[in-house]
């Protein structure tokens, strides 16, 4: 077995792994030293977990900003397995073992301290790992890291339920060494490898294009920006969706570890049961609808037909049923189950959102906006987390009455429907359009795109592409293309590869190749690049 044929079984267990590590994490009671401690510290440990994520990602916006370092750049343009390459990965997975040992009280005494330190520890290497994984995806077409990490989603949540059914030995072995070991070597083995100029092509390459062409006309047509921040209402909206996610489940006053199941109790004849081996009922029932989530994404994915607005309506749908059905206290702890579930499939709906936002553009673009966003989630969540705190601290509060008038009472669910109804479809439709990978404003006076270029660089560039698709229309009505056709050949003039065009347009490969035969039959061309050539020839007038 060839090393390129055990890279991607490598980069699913490692990615799998750090799912699993981020779901034991959230879910499971087994990673606390004792029920009693892990259930008194729910928010101090929640805070820590923040702050920690807040410190990690701060860390990897340092790296970035000092020309990358060892999470920059030159991981990805690194032509062997430097020591700068491997190295982090395994500084990860070493910080993420000592972690989990003071988090679990196997280093120092049972005792809240050295818990809540593991904790913020913990999540400082989750958060430096996946920015670490973001890098290794970095060079892959994001359809591809989309199914990469939808099929690592789907195994860790199978394989959490399933550890937590053993014993807790075997649990914590697997979390203190084997899952750390195989994220950092699924990480080592992503980020050693050569990429020949992964950070200086900024469009997709046309798989079904062997003579280059496509390359050509990408390079052509895209240039690769120092830095491609997220427009601010993408922006404004992950930080709201973070926010509020965070807020709510953190509000209610429901432990993961100690209500007891009525699912449990047939079967270990308890009925105080709280849990089956290491698996409580919200942990079961967040565990099982992730997996049922993967599982109808990975299908409709592979199929061309998952889009954004589903994903972003059935986390918040998740986490909404959780939100309104808590204070009818159904037993077992069900709601915060269900709203755990959709606070990940809220997270699957950012990393979708950036992976597609991103696609054009080179690492070095989206990996100091990127980090920013991440510290902005992790400031977010820190600020929520302070405000439950807060209340919880408060002697003279009755905080289920406070959540249940106030909370409850409709402003919350007013704030879901908002996010759903408001920018959450405004999101999506930038999303759409994707980061623009075009030249600056000094390149566009030299070009002479438009007349004061210096002074208003957004109408010069909103003039070139209304010019650039008259041009296209114009070309169109010459050679008598269909709309369909139209609309294929203005993403082929802009470098777009078939399995793209098949997601945008939400056709299949074979409609996507008969539409591009037809074009060529019109036109007279052999080649993508003939096309090309005769489109840029076509008078502008």
């Amino acid at each position: 077995m060839s090393f390129k044929s055990v890279k991607p079984l490598s980069a699913d267990i490692g990615l799998g792994c750090y799912f699993w590590l981020a779901l034991s994490t959230l879910l499971s009671g087994a990673l606390y030293p004792s029920l009693a401690v892990g259930t008194a510290c729910q928010i101090p440990l929640t805070l820590s977990c923040d702050a920690g994520l807040l410190a990690g990602f701060a860390g990897c916006l340092a790296a970035a900003r000092s020309n990358g370092g060892a999470f920059g750049t030159p991981v990805l343009t690194s032509g062997s397995h430097a020591p700068n390459t491997v190295a982090p990965p395994f500084l990860l997975a070493c910080t993420t073992s000592a972690a989990i040992l003071l988090r679990t009280g196997m280093l120092f005494d049972e005792a809240a301290v050295p818990m809540i330190l593991g904790d913020a520890l913990l999540g400082a290497s989750l958060a430096a790992a996946g920015y670490l994984w973001w890098l290794a995806f970095s060079d892959k077409a994001p359809r591809d890291a989309l199914l990469q990490v939808v099929r690592a989603l789907l195994g860790a949540s199978i394989a959490f339920v399933a550890l937590s059914l053993m014993p807790r030995g075997i649990l914590l072995l697997g979390a203190c060494l084997v899952a750390p070991v195989a994220m950092g070597l699924g990480l080592a083995a992503q980020l050693g490898e050569p990429r020949a100029g992964a950070s200086d092509l900024p469009c997709d390459d046309d798989a079904d294009h062997h003579s280059g062409d496509a390359d050509n006309t990408a390079q052509a047509e895209c240039f690769a920006p120092a830095s491609a921040p997220l427009p601010r209402v993408l922006s404004l909206s992950i930080i709201i969706s973070v926010f509020v996610a965070d807020l709510l489940l953190s509000l209610f006053p429901v432990s993961l570890f100690s209500e007891a199941s009525p699912l449990f109790a047939p079967l270990t004849g308890d009925p105080a049961a709280a849990a089956l081996g290491n698996l409580t009922e919200p942990a079961l029932i967040a565990a099982l609808l992730i997996a049922l989530f993967s599982g109808a994404a990975l299908l409709l994915e592979e199929r061309g037909h998952l889009r954004l607005p589903l994903v972003c309506s059935v986390g918040f749908f998740a986490v909404a049923v959780g939100f309104v059905t808590f204070p009818y206290h159904l037993p077992g702890g069900a709601p915060i189950g269900v709203a755990e579930a959709g606070r990940v499939i809220i997270l699957v709906f950012i990393i979708m959102a950036l992976l597609r936002y991103y696609q054009d553009c080179p690492p070095r673009a989206w990996l100091i906006p990127l980090a920013r966003l991440a510290c902005l989630c992790a400031l977010a969540m820190t600020v929520a987390d302070v405000l439950v705190m807060t209340l919880y601290l408060n002697p003279a509060l009755d905080l289920f009455d406070f959540t249940n008038r106030t909370i409850f009472g409709g402003a919350g669910v007013l704030v879901l429907v908002a996010l759903l109804l408001g920018p959450m479809p405004h999101a999506y439709e930038v999303v759409r359009r994707g980061a623009t990978c075009r030249p600056s404003a000094a390149e566009d006076d030299v070009e002479n795109i438009g007349e004061g270029t210096e002074d208003a660089p957004t109408a010069a560039l909103l003039q070139h592409e209304n010019l650039a698709e008259a041009h296209l229309d114009a070309f169109a009505q010459a050679y008598r293309l269909s709309p369909r056709e139209r609309e294929i050949l203005g993403l082929i003039s802009k470098g777009r590869d078939v399995p793209y065009i098949e997601q945008e347009l939400v056709l299949s490969k074979s409609t996507v190749k008969t539409h591009i035969r037809h074009i060529y039959e019109k036109c007279e061309v052999s080649s993508r690049q003939a096309l090309i050539d005769l489109l840029q020839s076509h008078p502008e007038n």
